[in-house]
């Protein structure tokens, strides 16, 4: 069953959408000009008697009948009715001019005026778009062409080491395969580092793309509904002045009465005749040269490579979750105090940007993990999101996959949707994603991915904003020990979850603290309320044990190294998948999508 569209947003989607709605919109504005030298001619031709009111008719005939609606139906039947109208006197002409020329004039100049802000904002966003999609696609290639000079280069320093029919291996050549190796590699940390920054910056310029073009294709439907209203109401108008001229006029004047007028029959016209259909929205994935087995590399360097950018998207998912927890926890102080003044829809709107990118390292994370599995030759970790991907290759085989995002992942129902990323389905070896861990890889990676959210926080301003007025009227409204807690701590975790930590503005804190001074110099009581709980260490207790399925080999100092059949002590069940237990008096974490509980 075809759904029926009545909206610009749902009908022209894709790439070349809003492109055709600005050529409906020019077409459109091109009516209303091409109307209001009809209803010229018409004002002229009254003054002028029937002269040249034939010659009008015929005109706005072929005009009604290019264009399309229930309201060009309708000015049809106006045409066909100058030619009974030869004998209208000039009070009816000056009548036109007055008060049916100028308003159209007024409209289509009003119509211009109000596009071209909204095309500007667009195509600005389809540049960046462009921009960052070549950018991205530059250091991808840029990253494959390296490892593949390094993989060529590390077979000939082992057929160099072996030396040729006999003769000892050359030290020269070894020296300089080495040189060749080490400038390579070091070309392809920085080159990797632009391309993990890059591909996020893409994603942004795609979210930002769709978020114009969305609000576009919104101010764009109010433009045409406005013009088609004005349209509707101009035919009211030469409907009045029909009723107004003389007997012979009154069989004119009811034809006028019955048009059948409707602007939503032609807004569905529009959307059904113009339209181009719903956006496919696809989100650009990493792609990592040894996630295909079917490239050349040795196999140790690329489990080696897949852990490194498991351990990259591993550190991004967590920024994220932090970001988002951040973010909610200052969005729920904001309802919780109706005199905290924080702006929701900004809050919305970065929470909707954080959970996209959360997908896109989830997806990408999921991937690394699949080559893994397949590289040790364990079951893949199972996921709907990898049913939704699809992977293209250029001419140099440099692939490029995609991950379809449907309708209630995009929120495009609502202004902002903030619901929570799609859940990973872990399968039988499935490692849960850490969701406190360092911001360093021994390989060399360093620092999170390119967060959504602003170091300074939208937040952090309008808390300010607040404190400042409230600081104006202090013997109104006063915070609480609890409340100053809770908007600190909210505050704090929205913004330690990107990378600038250190701009963070500290003038927030200095506003409360001042808010707050009578109360905390009055007040015996600590900051230690039920609020503060989640804060407090509990004392490590036995829960249960459990018993290996597979072998799970420790990456960090705070994990420990399980064999399949070890049985564990669990001391402690997280929220992110990862339990910490006792195993030969060494505690640490491990997955427990690796063991079985012993009830």
């Amino acid at each position: 069953m075809v759904v029926e569209h009545t909206e610009f947003r749902h009908s022209f989607g894709g790439a070349n959408g809003f492109e055709e709605l600005k050529k409906y919109m020019r077409m459109g504005n091109d009516f209303c000009k091409e109307l209001t030298g009809v209803l010229t001619e018409r004002a002229d031709t009254e003054l002028a008697y029937a002269k040249n009111l034939n010659k009008t008719s015929l005109r706005l005939q072929k005009l009604a009948k290019d264009f399309h609606g229930n309201l060009s139906d309708a000015w049809l039947q106006v045409s066909i009715q100058f030619d009974a109208e030869a004998e209208m006197h000039r009070s009816l002409g000056s009548t036109l001019h007055e008060e049916l020329i100028k308003p159209m004039k007024i409209l289509v100049e009003n119509n211009n005026k109000s596009r071209k802000p909204v095309e500007i904002k667009v195509d600005k966003a389809v540049r960046n778009f462009a921009d960052k999609k070549a950018e991205d696609y530059k250091y991808r290639s840029r990253c494959f062409q390296l490892v593949k000079e390094i993989e060529k280069c590390m077979y000939s320093l082992d057929e160099a080491q072996k030396g040729v029919a006999g003769k000892p291996p050359n030290s020269k050549e070894i020296q300089k395969i080495e040189a060749q190796i080490s400038k390579s590699r070091e070309q392809l940390d920085k080159s990797e580092s632009k391309f993990h920054k890059a591909c996020s910056s893409f994603e942004l310029a795609r979210q930002d793309w769709q978020t114009e073009t969305l609000d576009a294709c919104n101010q764009m439907q109010l433009i045409e509904s406005d013009r088609l209203s004005q349209l509707e109401q101009l035919i009211k108008k030469i409907s009045l002045q029909m009723s107004l001229m003389s007997k012979k006029m009154l069989k004119i004047s009811d034809v006028y009465e019955h048009l059948d007028l409707n602007v939503q029959q032609d807004i569905r016209l529009a959307c059904k005749k113009y339209g181009t259909g719903p956006t496919e929205h696809m989100m650009h994935l990493y792609d990592i040269y040894a996630e295909n087995t079917k490239n050349m590399m040795n196999k140790d360097r690329r489990i080696e490579s897949l852990r490194k950018w498991a351990h990259m998207f591993q550190t991004d998912v967590a920024a994220q979750v932090k970001a988002r927890q951040g973010l909610e926890k200052v969005k729920l102080f904001s309802k919780e105090n109706p005199n905290f003044n924080s702006n929701e829809a900004d809050v919305d709107l970065k929470l909707e940007s954080v959970r996209l990118l959360q997908i896109l390292y989830e997806t990408s994370l999921l991937k690394i993990e699949s080559a893994l599995a397949e590289l040790n030759q364990q079951s893949k970790p199972v996921s709907e999101m990898l049913s939704r991907t699809s992977t293209t290759y250029d001419r140099q085989g440099v692939p490029c996959t995609s991950i379809r995002l449907d309708e209630c992942e995009l929120g495009v129902n609502t202004s902002v949707a903030s619901a929570a990323s799609p859940t990973i389905s872990p399968g039988n070896c499935h490692t849960p994603i850490r969701m406190a861990m360092a911001n360093q890889y021994d390989g060399g990676y360093t620092g999170g991915a390119e967060s959504v959210v602003s170091t300074n926080l939208s937040s952090s301003s309008t808390l300010s904003s607040s404190s400042s007025s409230l600081t104006n009227n202090r013997h109104s409204y006063i915070l609480t020990a609890a409340q100053f807690e809770k908007a600190s701590h909210a505050l704090y975790t929205a913004n330690v979850a990107v990378k600038n930590v250190d701009s963070f503005q500290l003038n927030t804190y200095d506003s409360i603290n001042k808010l707050n001074e009578n109360h905390y110099n009055n007040s015996n009581r600590s900051l230690t309320d039920d609020d503060d709980s989640d804060w407090d260490d509990e004392p490590v207790k036995l829960i249960s044990k459990c018993t290996a399925k597979f072998d799970f080999k420790s990456s960090h100092d705070d994990e420990i190294t399980i064999r399949a059949g070890d049985q564990i002590e669990i001391l402690e069940k997280r929220d992110d998948g990862w339990w910490r237990g006792k195993l030969d008096d060494k505690i640490g974490l491990f997955p427990s999508t690796y063991v079985n509980e012993i009830i």
